[in-house]
């Protein structure tokens, strides 16, 4: 029972990203650039370049299959976690030099964004379905409500949560409830980012109980979301802790207190990021599209990475990306360069630098990890 588990936490590590209908679950396609040819190239702008390794995972797909390689996050014994959607297995566990370790979850369907941190001493993991329920073959995804639960890192399932409509608050019905990705914050409460459904940002206690619901749909609000497709947390200034939640349709991540309340933002113009990572002095993420020369249509298969700057949030490298240019202090529009990525879904990012990427829609290919060069 999850009340036997004590009261502090200690947030250690996190991931998470997707898409819906004209967000990306429902119109996958094969990819006629998908294949290894750009291993080992090496991507990156400004002293932050990176070597890619496409193959870093050694994996059996007949063992432990994937369709979207969704989201990743690191155990305190330093192995590195994947959810998956594959109705076989939620997750596969790798060594960081990608010697596959395990997998399990069966059953546990959905599975979008993931995160790990410790209660009284004990790491638990968070399996985040967004809603979008894949068949073991083709692509063939069934839209249906989510759900967030607690796991053991045994697998062991410790509760699962109530959806809004369970809480008393959300609406009945298919496709009310498809969370993205969530987030522990230092009082031990869940944030969920409903970024498929109705882009509110929920706060529960372990037990399920509703703490508040902040965000939602508020076009021309500074403070409205369209697609939170992410939620992250920045404590690096306890007087200031924010909740950082990209925006992913607007091309646009916001800052909130823990509160919910509106603090600043920043554009990436042209490219549709996810969730924001925060390693020692940079951020970064993952950029599912990007817009034909920066500014045109969206396009397909125009995925990249970005590294910012934490304390300015300058972009200053973007693998697979048009170089970073400034013009008069505003970013000029990003777009993909490099066809070395398909759909970057979501990332996370080692103590030594290196990168493991997770993609969508990228023909069931297994993460990529990239080492830092300069």
């Amino acid at each position: 029972m999850i009340r036997s588990i004590g009261s502090s936490i200690c947030v250690l590590l996190s991931l998470t990203t997707g898409a819906i209908s004209s967000f990306g679950h429902g119109t996958g396609q094969s990819h006629p650039h998908a294949d290894l040819s750009s291993d080992g190239q090496v991507l990156g702008h400004n002293g932050l370049r990176y070597q890619v390794d496409l193959n870093w995972a050694k994996a059996d797909p007949e063992v432990a299959p994937v369709i979207n390689a969704h989201a990743m996050a690191e155990s305190r014994d330093g192995l590195i976690y994947l959810v998956t959607d594959h109705p076989k297995n939620a997750f596969l566990v790798f060594e960081k030099d990608g010697a596959f370790v395990r997998s399990f979850g069966e059953g546990l369907v959905g599975g979008h964004g993931i995160e790990i941190f410790e209660k009284d001493g004990e790491e638990l993991l968070i399996h985040v379905d967004c809603g979008w329920h894949f068949a073991a073959e083709g692509w063939n995804a069934t839209p249906s409500n989510g759900r967030v639960t607690i796991l053991k890192l045994d697998g062991t399932i410790v509760r699962q949560l109530p959806t809004p409509f369970e809480m008393g608050i959300g609406e009945a019905g298919d496709r009310q409830f498809m969370p993205c990705d969530v987030a522990v914050t230092p009082s031990g409460t869940i944030l969920i980012a409903d970024g498929y459904a109705t882009d509110y940002v929920y706060e529960v206690t372990l037990s399920g109980a509703l703490v508040r619901r902040w965000g939602g749909k508020a076009e021309g609000e500074p403070w409205g979301l369209n697609n939170a497709h992410g939620i992250s947390l920045d404590l690096s200034d306890p007087n200031r802790p924010l909740v950082w939640v990209p925006s992913r349709s607007e091309n646009v991540l916001k800052a909130f207190t823990l509160e919910g309340e509106f603090v600043e933002s920043f554009e990436l113009p042209g490219a549709y990021a996810g969730q924001l990572f925060f390693r020692d002095d940079k951020i970064y993420t993952a950029v599912c599209w990007s817009k034909e020369g920066g500014t045109g249509k969206r396009l397909g298969q125009s995925g990249f990475l970005l590294v910012l700057d934490r304390a300015t949030k300058r972009v200053l490298s973007a693998p697979g990306g048009s170089e970073p240019t400034y013009l008069d202090g505003a970013l000029q529009p990003l777009y993909q360069t490099e066809k070395t990525f398909i759909h970057g879904h979501d990332l996370y990012v080692d103590r030594e630098g290196a990168i493991y990427l997770g993609e969508w829609n990228a023909d069931r290919r297994y993460p990529a990890k990239l080492t830092l060069v300069d």
